[in-house]
């Protein structure tokens, strides 16, 4: 059964009926066949390989038909974003997996994809195993006790888990920037620096920047 990306989670969620909420699940579980639907059959919006712009069928239910072909077009936007962000980071040769990851998690802790691609590569090359001279550990570099605070329970060796580093390594960038009132780079910052650092430097009225939110940043842009 294939996981169902962020995206569509959320339409789901912001689903009315459960008829609706299971179309949406369901023309994921199938991609090969239909939908059975109240009154009728639905082509399962993954399978029907029309384009974007192509008129959703419309059976006796529209709404329904029409949630599958969201669904359906955010699956093709998250495989294009995916896609892009793997080639422009070809230098590292991401491999397709853990491309996905990042996205997935990005999504999940409303960061910005390219932002999350960005922080990843600064951190630590792509590398799972990457550990710092400070301790910390994996692909977002986070210290274990950072961890602990915002995922009670998550030990050095979860953090060697790519779901699990990337998760709470997003998490901590987000704390940052709603912290920092959606400053990005004033969050990047201070996930380099340690916010300490940032808010003494702000309150001596001195520019905290050191180049790294501009590191992470110009593979996003």
């Amino acid at each position: 059964m294939q996981r169902i990306v962020p995206e569509v989670r959320a339409l789901c969620e912001s689903a009315r009926r459960p008829i609706l909420m299971f179309t949406i699940s369901a023309a994921l579980m199938a991609p090969g066949g239909v939908v059975i639907l109240r009154g009728g059959l639905v082509p399962s919006a993954m399978a029907s390989g029309l384009p974007e712009t192509a008129t959703p069928v419309t059976y006796r239910d529209g709404s329904l038909a029409a949630a599958a072909w969201r669904v359906k077009a955010l699956e093709r936007e998250r495989a294009s974003v995916v896609q892009r962000l793997r080639e422009r980071h070809r230098a590292y040769a991401v491999s397709q997996d853990l491309a996905e990851e990042i996205h997935r998690a990005a999504v999940e802790e409303d960061i910005d994809p390219q932002v999350a691609f960005g922080l990843v590569r600064v951190e630590s090359g792509f590398r799972r195993t990457a550990v710092s001279r400070v301790g910390a550990v994996g692909y977002t570099q986070v210290l274990p006790s950072t961890a602990r605070w915002l995922v009670p329970g998550t030990s050095r060796s979860d953090l060697m888990k790519t779901e699990t580093n990337l998760r709470v390594g997003f998490r901590y960038l987000r704390y940052l920037i709603d912290k920092y009132d959606g400053n990005v780079r004033l969050a990047l910052t201070a996930y380099n620096r340690g916010p300490g650092t940032v808010d003494r430097l702000l309150r001596q009225g001195r520019n905290p920047d050191n180049g790294y939110a501009g590191k992470v940043l110009s593979g996003s842009d």
